[in-house]
């Protein structure tokens, strides 16, 4: 495949791909180019944050829209695997990539443009963002969109950050600095923790829902291994795969719940009704009053009900 033509952007000063010992299950990855940046285990879930204006953790929508997202790439052995059983079903994925991975890999981050996938931010080397300085921050985030441009041609809309781990001051600092929307997710197989293929699919059949954003990671391969099941069991209910940019696009707002006002209670409240008037005989001849009839008359042999004691006799035990 020809290479994509190069964004015009200086590309970051990025530790050289001999300082990466790749394996299928892990690499060790050398710090980004300026200090900040703590290395730290990758693939640690935690659960996302709520949605605000700048984020999405799923969308509301009427259709059986979902997208899955696979972070922590790219791996050559195992994405590659994954770009090619996605194509067989002509699934659309975003990929949320490492900088200090994908330097090593550009061609991969061509192939996933080419293919129709979506790329995007998860940092430089996995630190999380809200416990570094903001600068180390924006650098993480500067080389690594720099990495993705560089490669594909494409600016990256889309950050996740590293566990979920962010708040509001940085994000918001984020958003107006670069423009970026976070995304997070509403399916977790925790396949980073329980590395069994079985289980990745039962959590994620469990778990999805219209408008789902699903979270996966790509460098294990009991993950990708899971893939063509969970791709499958989810295309035969019906779900239509898309990128993060196309499900955002099918996004409605939550369906509102109607509020009574005091006025609106009042107009259907039905007005209340008189009681009506006992009924009244006819005047006996020579009579100067009115007759009143008890509308139930009393047998002279009926009594009134017993009064109910307020609590039981001692003799009737505890209740």
């Amino acid at each position: 495949m020809p290479p994509l033509p190069s964004a015009p952007v200086a590309a970051p000063a990025a530790p050289p791909a001999a300082g990466l010992t790749q394996t299928a299950e892990s690499m060790v990855m050398a710090a980004p180019p300026a200090a900040g940046g703590t290395g730290a285990p990758m693939g640690e879930g935690q659960p996302p944050a709520q949605r605000t204006p700048g984020s999405y953790t799923a969308i509301h929508t009427d259709g059986p829209y979902i997208a899955i997202t696979f972070d922590d790439g790219p791996n050559p052995e195992t994405t590659n695997k994954l770009l090619k059983m996605l194509a067989e079903r002509n699934v659309k994925a975003t990929f949320f990539v490492l900088g200090s991975r994908a330097v090593a890999s550009p061609e991969i981050l061509q192939a996933m443009v080419a293919a129709g996938h979506e790329v995007a931010n998860h940092s430089w080397n996995h630190p999380q963002l809200n416990k570094i300085p903001v600068a180390a921050a924006d650098k993480q985030i500067e080389d690594t969109n720099a990495v993705i441009q560089n490669a594909t041609g494409v600016k990256p809309r889309y950050l996740r950050p590293p566990y979920g781990a962010m708040n509001a001051t940085l994000q918001r600092h984020i958003e107006e600095k670069y423009g970026m929307t976070f995304i997070y997710w509403s399916v977790d197989p925790l396949d980073w923790k329980v590395k069994d293929a079985n289980a990745v699919y039962d959590q994620i059949m469990r778990q999805v829902r219209p408008g789902a954003i699903i979270l996966a990671h790509d460098i294990h391969p009991t993950t990708v291994a899971a893939m063509p099941r969970v791709l499958d069991a989810l295309i035969a209910k019906g779900y239509k795969f898309m990128t993060i940019s196309d499900l955002i696009a099918q996004d409605k707002p939550p369906p509102k719940v109607a509020v009574a006002t005091p006025a609106a209670a009042n107009a259907a409240t039905p007005p209340k009704k008189k009681p009506a008037k006992p009924a009244q005989a006819a005047k006996p001849a020579g009579s100067k009053g009115p007759v009143n009839i008890s509308p139930v008359p009393v047998s002279a042999t009926s009594r009134p009900p017993a009064a109910v004691p307020s609590r039981p006799p001692a003799s009737a035990g505890i209740y």
